[in-house]
């Protein structure tokens, strides 16, 4: 007896010693709240400054048209000209209001859409994103403004947003804007006006999935949740007789690059090789991954937020490969996930973890190659609730799907998923057949 009692006072001892004292608690605490503080301080200057930039494009443009998961688009420093590089549809498109435009001749009209492209295309991803003040404004950077350099003075030797459209030189260049289109101004109105609203129907279905993820943090999904109101009260705003109205002294041109499907991705094939060697990750998956998530748009972004060509989640798969592979519980910048590289890196390594750790015990390997492409959309928790009956479990989800043949779990997430998982999972599937026809 007295052996136990001297035994619970050795544990109650030691219990206290190791416990965080009072004023040690008080402390963190005060440290977490002034954290909390110091984010909610830099959410609200950063929603100031985005929404000041975009009022500046809808008094110019009537609506204000940002880029997105497939599309980059860049502004001249006084908003008067407006690129927008489609990587989906293989399309640039350059508008330029000016009221003399239609005094000059076409040598000149071509020499002012050429100089557009240059100024706002003929950059670095990450030059592109210094300078484009929608990506200052993302990143948080309030102090720098700004600016478009001046081609003399960019000497990089990274590849430029126009070498990742397939235009190599200036003689390339030239070609494509001697077959540009001229939009007719009063369509031009019409097909602004459309595809803003597509634009955010679709960003709005992206935010809201991924608000639904089970390892989505609960400071990330009430953000989510903020972001599907202010778009959707955007997209109630978009008026085409509002972009009418400013459209009138508007030029537009649309240029049609003639690329085959697998010349997009061809910047990248170096980088996919070697990660997909390091990873254990089938090149052709790489590719579908990449180009069902951004269609090769080196500077893809969406309000989810992701980022890059792999559209890496900083708060999810970007922190899950910083622990579970570089040790850090810090998550990647959204600097570290527009360098094209790193981002294959993450995309690749986070597509491992998903294959040999979390779904490691589905036996048949097709079975577990369907589950990893959903999971890389969905989360692996609403994967695992699609074949539990709705209920939490990753291991009982995994006893269910090792009964089934890959057809039977293939049926599963095209039933039980949410809509945009099951189209994801086709659309990656469906790029792999044709990329493994091509590498």
């Amino acid at each position: 007896m007295l052996q136990s009692r001297a035994l619970k006072k050795a544990v109650i001892a030691s219990m206290l010693l190791s416990a965080p004292s009072v004023a040690q608690q008080s402390k963190f605490d005060a440290y977490k709240e002034k954290h909390k503080e110091r984010y909610e301080r830099f959410a609200n200057d950063y929603s100031q400054r985005y929404e000041a930039f975009k009022e500046k494009l809808i008094e110019k443009w009537g609506v204000a048209e940002l880029s997105s998961t497939t599309e980059y688009v860049a502004y001249s420093n006084d908003n008067n000209i407006k690129v927008i590089a489609d990587f989906e549809k293989d399309t640039i498109e350059v508008s330029i209001r000016d009221d003399e435009f239609d005094t000059l001749d076409e040598q000149e009209k071509n020499d002012q859409v050429k100089a557009a492209i240059e100024s706002t295309l003929k950059l670095s991803a990450s030059e592109a994103k210094e300078v484009n003040p929608e990506f200052v404004i993302l990143d948080g950077n309030s102090a720098k403004k700004a600016h478009i350099p001046t081609l003399k003075n960019n000497k990089s030797a990274a590849p430029t947003l126009l070498n990742a459209l397939g235009i190599k030189s200036d003689a390339d260049l030239a070609k494509s804007i001697v077959a540009a289109k001229a939009i007719p101004v009063e369509k031009q109105a019409a097909l602004v006006t459309q595809r803003t609203k597509a634009r955010l129907e679709k960003q709005i279905k992206e935010v809201e999935q991924f608000a639904s993820r089970e390892d989505v943090p609960k400071q990330t999904k009430e953000r989510a949740t903020k972001t599907v109101a202010t778009l959707t009260t955007q997209l109630n705003e978009v008026s085409e007789a509002k972009v009418d109205a400013t459209a009138k002294n508007t030029r537009s041109y649309k240029i049609q690059l003639q690329r085959a499907r697998y010349e997009k991705a061809a910047e990248f094939l170096n980088a996919v090789s070697q990660q997909a060697s390091r990873w254990q990750v089938a090149e052709d998956t790489l590719l579908a991954v990449m180009e069902t998530e951004s269609h090769f748009n080196p500077l893809a972004k969406s309000h989810i937020p992701a980022y890059g060509l792999m559209q890496i989640v900083p708060a999810t798969a970007g922190a899950d490969v910083n622990k579970q592979v570089f040790s850090s519980d810090k998550k990647p910048t959204p600097e570290e996930l527009y360098d094209s590289e790193r981002n294959i890196e993450y995309g690749s390594a986070y597509f491992n973890i998903l294959m040999t750790r979390y779904l490691k015990e589905v036996e048949n390997p097709t079975s577990r190659l369907y589950c990893a492409i959903a999971a890389y959309n969905t989360g692996i928790g609403n994967l695992s609730k699609a074949f539990n009956n709705g209920k939490r479990g990753r291991m009982a989800a995994i006893e269910k799907i090792n009964q089934m043949t890959p057809e039977q779990v293939m049926q599963v997430i095209k039933s039980k998923t949410h809509t945009e998982t099951q189209r994801y999972l086709e659309k990656v599937l469906g790029s792999k057949a044709y990329f493994s026809q091509h590498i």
